[in-house]
């Protein structure tokens, strides 16, 4: 076999270097075969079969690589060996500018489109048409190239022999040899020792019989086989909208499809159903490759016959299916027709994605080239020509099932019964998971006449219990609470909301939004035990909303008018929504059971109760003593209050500690009305270094006290600054120096405001007065701290001294006499402000004057000050109460210090 004259047309087809390279690929091989037939040691016969496979496989090779620099538009090579391309190329230049700015145009819409590749025209118009790409059915199928010729394995029968068929025919008996022989253009096959056979338009069956025949008169004995080595390659012609028109080889087992494949397959611009295969002696032969495409075969797959041509016209009318089908495409209409029925569409388009609950629409063109819509049924009507079928998912409903939420083991869809009955969707209680809240859980369904959401409250635990029943419809939502859902019912983002304070998610926005528009008692229960309770103080802000409130905005409003609150001596005091009136049992039970310190003969409900008709709200109270009857007897309702009272006791709540000289120091729990001797009675009495008279008592409560008085204090003072120095300025004619003054009244204020007081209480902690006298004997409060010091041996002096420190003490020393041990008066003194702090705590002022005869007594332990003279500063109404204060508090503290250590 050599090349033919299609295939050097090929080559030429190509660019030079390819050519080049591909034909000495070409010559490579045929050197190979020409080698293998010199080989030693091999059948002549398969050295024929190899080498013709080869040739052909080269040959194929340049067919293909033709291909590579196809243009997929219009099917032209890009080679300057062209010989159209010297006739296009000044046509060319002069297009070129208005080429480049239309494909810059095209690739934006394409990429809107989400076109890719290099999309026909007909495909851009169809998705400018339907908004998103579409393309052409069936092209991609005929771009294979022409399958291998068979070389091996068994040949049909029937195959009709014709020229150039290589046979192996093999001798058995008196001679056994196998010979390679083809069939020659004369039509003959020569074998040896006997005459020329006339193969041609015989098939293999009857070639058989006939060397049967001859071989059995000529060689007595022996039996011949015959077998059909290669086939033959046959030049068929294919012509119109394919990438490579012209001759094309195939062998002699081709079909229109391998000659379609050769030529590179069909133009988005050619027609598929409108082929037609004409034979030598013009026969024309319809050949539709739809059929093909859905495996009916029809002409596609008849045998070809050399000589035979296979002509490809334009496109014919087509149809296009979009949306949600198994194969949106354009469709060519069949053979002859200028429609398609929309059934026959939708089955070449694979039907909807869906059996029903489609909707289907027919885009088509008036007489004025508008388009319009109309519905269409894919059982009826027609599409014409460029008509377009969209399908789309009317709509996503799943039929005969609720949805379940919330605590539940699997949150998901559900199917309902034949009764729709929530009884039996809970007779599987694994259904519910966590810590469901059974008293209150919502069906959210839709009301018939509007179609609104409608959310319907149910008691889980009488459904159940078989008490109460209810229907459920398909799409229903069943919400099921849990623990942590009712116990954000009682957090302070809840508290902020009731009070009109808005809200951190949507459930809470919603809340904010409907206490602002409406003035209704619907919350009261909810606001009295979360605003008037303080739980908006008391309790941690930071809480996140639930997500099924995140889900359903309005489902907290609706348990908000729905709660009962329970409060007192239970474990979980809190809101609690009830669908309908339930037992106290139930509702203490939700509220996690009685403390141990609950009086049950003390439990008060307040029912608020309102007649239909009613203009007022009515408060009844009810005192029930449970000792006496029974929990399942009381019925509570949506909104009553449950208070549970805690028995009274004579223990104190928490701890008072003694430390210091007392012989067992400690932490001590008291009762109420303990009085400071029975303590230090407890406390095994005084050591005998003890030195009660300086004994320092704090407490929380004072010590809270003195905190809000500074604060006060601070604030009255800040407003008066200004005022009062200006006034200051206006008397002494002079601002200077008043800014100075000004920084340090604010920063005598911020002292003032920020100090941490001790909450000393002075007291009398020495057994035998108050053993004389009770009255002073002090009654002690959970949080009391009571130091016992020894007996200290010095006197302090401090402020305006030439030498502030301790001084020892010395019994019978004066006031003015410890002020001369430590240097006597500094020049800034202000002596007449004089004052002696004792060691209880208590001060008074002292006498310091040379001829005073009424000086105190200054005992071990106490603190002599001397305070600064506040002249200079010429603001002594502001800065004396500010000075006094911060130089008291100061003054304890160090007094404190001193004695405790």
């Amino acid at each position: 076999m050599i090349l033919d004259s299609a295939s050097l047309r090929e080559i030429l087809r190509v660019r030079s270097g390819h050519a080049v390279r591909h034909l000495a690929n070409a010559v490579a091989v045929v050197a190979v075969g020409a080698l293998t037939l010199l080989a030693p040691g091999q059948s002549g016969a398969q050295t024929l079969l190899d080498l013709q496979s080869q040739i052909e496989s080269a040959t194929q090779a340049l067919q293909n690589s033709g291909g590579s620099n196809v243009d997929p538009s219009d099917g032209t090579a890009d080679t300057s060996l062209d010989p159209e391309a010297g006739d296009r190329s000044e046509e060319a230049d002069e297009d070129e500018d208005t080429k480049r700015r239309s494909a810059t145009e095209e690739d934006a819409d394409d990429q809107r489109l989400g076109l890719a590749g290099n999309p026909s025209s007909i495909e851009r118009d169809y998705a400018l048409r339907t908004g998103r790409a579409i393309s052409q059915y069936g092209y991609r199928v005929f771009r294979q190239s022409q399958r291998a010729p068979i070389t091996s394995g068994e040949i049909s029968p029937d195959y009709v022999l014709g020229i150039g068929d290589e046979l192996i025919v093999t001798y058995r008996g008196q001679i056994s040899r196998t010979v390679s022989v083809q069939v020659n253009r004369d039509g003959d096959i020569v074998l040896p020792e006997t005459p020329p056979i006339k193969a041609v338009g015989s098939t293999v069956a009857d070639l058989r019989n006939r060397l049967q025949q001859v071989t059995g008169e000529s060689m007595v004995g022996s039996r011949v086989f015959v077998t059909v080595g290669s086939v033959r390659l046959i030049s068929i012609s294919v012509l119109g909208e394919v990438f490579r028109p012209g001759l094309r080889p195939v062998n002699s087992f081709g079909t229109v499809v391998d000659a379609i494949g050769a030529a590179g397959g069909v133009l988005r611009s050619g027609s598929l159903r409108r082929i037609e295969l004409v034979r030598a002696n013009g026969e024309r032969i319809p050949v539709d490759l739809y059929d093909y495409l859905i495996g009916a075969g029809g002409g596609a797959t008849l045998p070809l016959q050399d000589g035979d041509r296979i002509v490809v016209p334009l496109l014919g009318p087509t149809v296009a299916v979009d949306g949600d089908v198994a194969r949106p495409a354009i469709f060519e209409t069949a053979p002859g027709r200028s429609s398609m029925a929309v059934s026959e569409a939708m089955k070449l388009a694979g039907g909807p994605l869906r059996p029903a609950g489609n909707r289907i629409m027919r885009i088509a063109f008036d007489s004025e080239g508008v388009q319009s819509v109309t519905s269409a049924d894919a059982r009826s009507g027609t599409l014409q020509r460029g008509e377009i079928l969209q399908v789309f998912i009317d709509r996503n409903v799943v039929g005969g099932t609720i949805v379940v939420e919330g605590s539940v083991s699997t949150p998901g869809p559900r199917a309902l019964d034949d009764k729709g009955s929530l009884k039996s969707l809970l007779s599987n209680l694994d259904l519910l998971s966590g810590s469901p809240y059974l008293p209150f859980a919502v069906i959210r369904t839709r009301d018939p006449s509007t179609l609104l959401p409608l959310f319907t409250p149910v008691d889980l635990v009488n459904v159940i219990n078989g008490n109460q029943d209810m229907t459920l419809a398909s799409g229903d939502r069943f919400i099921v609470l849990g623990a942590g859902d009712i116990t954000f019912l009682s957090t302070p983002p809840v508290a902020e909301a009731l009070a009109n304070s808005g809200g951190a998610c949507p459930a809470l926005a919603s809340l904010s939004s409907l206490v602002r528009k409406t003035r209704a008692d619907s919350f009261l229960s909810a606001r009295q035990f979360l605003v008037q309770g303080g739980t908006s103080t008391n309790a941690p802000g930071s809480v996140n909303c639930p997500p099924i409130f995140d889900q359903y905005p309005t489902l907290l409003p609706l348990l908000l008018e729905n709660v009962t609150a329970v409060t007192g001596d239970v474990r979980k005091p809190g809101l609690y929504p009830i669908a309908q009136p339930v037992t106290l049992r139930m509702m203490l039970n939700a509220a996690g059971g009685l403390g141990r310190s609950a009086d049950i003969s003390q439990v008060e409900i307040s029912r608020y109760d309102a007649d239909v008709a009613a203009t007022t709200t009515q408060i009844r109270r009810e005192l029930l003593d449970l000792t006496r009857v029974s929990l399942d007897s009381i019925m509570v309702r949506p909104g009553d209050t449950v208070r549970v009272a805690t028995r009274i006791t004579t223990r104190e709540q928490g701890l008072v500690s003694i430390r210091g000289e007392v012989l067992r120091p400690g932490a001590y729990d008291i009762t109420r009305g303990e009085r400071l001797s029975e303590l230090l009675a407890r406390a095994g009495g005084l050591t005998s270094e003890a030195y009660p008279f300086g004994a320092v008592f704090t407490r929380d409560r004072v010590r809270d006290l003195e905190r809000q008085a500074n604060r006060r204090t601070a604030d009255e003072l800040q407003k008066g600054i200004v005022s009062l120095l200006a006034r200051q300025s206006q008397r002494s004619g002079s601002s200077s120096g008043m800014a100075d003054a000004m920084g340090v009244m604010r920063d005598l204020v911020k002292d003032l405001a920020t100090v941490e007081p001790y909450g000393r209480v002075v007291v009398e902690a020495d057994p035998a007065v108050l053993a004389a006298r009770p009255e002073l004997d002090t009654v002690l409060e959970g949080g009391d701290a009571i130091n016992i010091p020894k007996r200290p041996n010095y006197v302090l002096v401090v402020g305006e001294v030439l030498n502030p420190g301790a001084q020892q003490f010395r019994s019978g020393q004066r006031a003015s006499d410890y002020v001369n041990l430590a240097g006597g008066y500094s020049l800034d003194s202000d002596e007449g402000r004089a004052f002696i702090v004792l060691p209880n705590g208590a001060a008074q002022p002292v006498d310091l004057g040379s001829w005073s005869t009424t000086e105190a007594n200054v005992p071990p332990g106490s603190m002599i000050v001397i305070p600064r003279d506040l002249a200079p500063f010429d603001f002594l109404a502001v800065t004396t109460d500010v000075t006094r204060i911060l130089s008291g508090l100061a003054l304890t503290a160090a007094s404190l210090n001193a004695i405790q250590d």
